[in-house]
């Protein structure tokens, strides 16, 4: 399936290119990031998510949570939430958070969402805009709260509907929470996707944060037993010539550097994480990246879950891939 999606991603580039709107949003794409929206999109459909509201390239920073879980508080949620929510405070044109739910999800799992998430000391002041989604018939309803809202952005975003494609849920893609990439279509569908700050997920810790959630997905998701299930690292950056690099893996290189106290531990991690799969001091944020794929992947085996999987023999059940940022170009490159 690699060399597929390799294909596919190569012909969407090119697509791209010769639309004249979206060719524009490549060229601010390598200039930079400054998405309007902190999108919160469950597991199973945070690619859908984009297609549902029509979000392109550089709309939409993306943080992710669990499936029939509720969004946890900043502390108990660092990599899934917090981290994308601190990083997405520098940016100059923020319209509000989206969150979003399957119309399944219980109303108190969507309450202790709500304020949990007004938690967050770098969403202060931001409306939040709550929406249960059909995603099989493409339809969004507004949930109505008393957290702060913006009713000119709900009505937009409404207005720009449209039914996703069917979903691949035998794809789990990991990859960052960057408004410029995003998860790589499969010959099935969209993949489920887990986007954070460099595609990181921590180690399981066995206690009851974001961790015992990440498992729990596993866990139900693994349990299938189809045979086809893969996960996909995807690590980006400077790998097509178009540039630029990921502003996290970039970050991680000086993480001192930043004084953002929710953020700074989190790049802190990404760099630690890295370093055991570093023979010498990296370079670039491409080389970082590609050191963080491993660590990634080490991290993914602590989940019981994911490594029984793995331990079937399995070659291709957790695979890195390597995408540049503005063209989303994929190089199907072990590292």
């Amino acid at each position: 399936m690699n060399n597929k999606l390799v294909e596919m991603a190569e012909k969407l580039s090119e697509e791209r290119k010769k639309d004249p709107e979206l060719s524009a949003l490549m060229e601010v794409a390598a200039q930079g990031q400054a998405p309007r929206f902190l999108m919160i999109s469950p597991i199973r459909r945070s690619s859908q998510d984009l297609q549902l509201f029509n979000m392109k390239m550089g709309d939409i920073f993306h943080g992710t949570r669990v499936s029939n879980a509720p969004l946890l508080p900043p502390a108990q949620s660092p990599v899934l939430f917090a981290g994308p929510a601190a990083y997405n405070q520098g940016f100059p044109d923020k319209r509000g958070v989206i969150i979003t739910f399957d119309q399944s999800e219980p109303e108190s799992i969507i309450r202790e969402s709500l304020e949990n998430v007004v938690l967050h000391p770098d969403l202060e002041g931001l409306p939040i805009i709550v929406f249960r989604v059909d995603y099989d018939q493409g339809r969004a309803r507004i949930v109505v709260h008393g957290k702060g809202r913006n009713y000119e952005a709900e009505n937009w975003l409404l207005s720009r509907l449209e039914r996703p494609e069917p979903l691949d849920t035998n794809t789990l893609v990991l990859i960052c929470s960057d408004s410029r990439v995003h998860p790589p279509v499969t010959p099935q569908g969209l993949p489920m996707a887990i986007q954070t700050l460099g595609g990181y997920i921590p180690e399981y810790t066995g206690t009851e944060d974001e961790t015992s959630q990440l498992n729990k997905f596993f866990e139900d998701w693994l349990s299938q037993k189809e045979v086809t299930q893969q996960i996909l690292v995807v690590a980006h950056g400077n790998f097509d010539g178009e540039g630029p690099s990921c502003s996290a893996g970039q970050a991680s290189l000086n993480p001192r550097d930043i004084t953002n106290n929710l953020l700074r531990p989190i790049i802190m991690d990404l760099e630690n994480a890295a370093k055991p799969f570093e023979s010498v001091p990296p370079s670039t944020a491409e080389d970082r990246v590609k050191s963080l794929s491993s660590a990634i992947r080490k991290n993914l085996l602590t989940y019981p879950v994911v490594n029984a999987i793995a331990e079937l023999g399995s070659p291709d059940f957790i695979k890195i891939l390597l995408m540049d940022t503005v063209s989303n170009v994929i190089s199907d490159t072990e590292v």
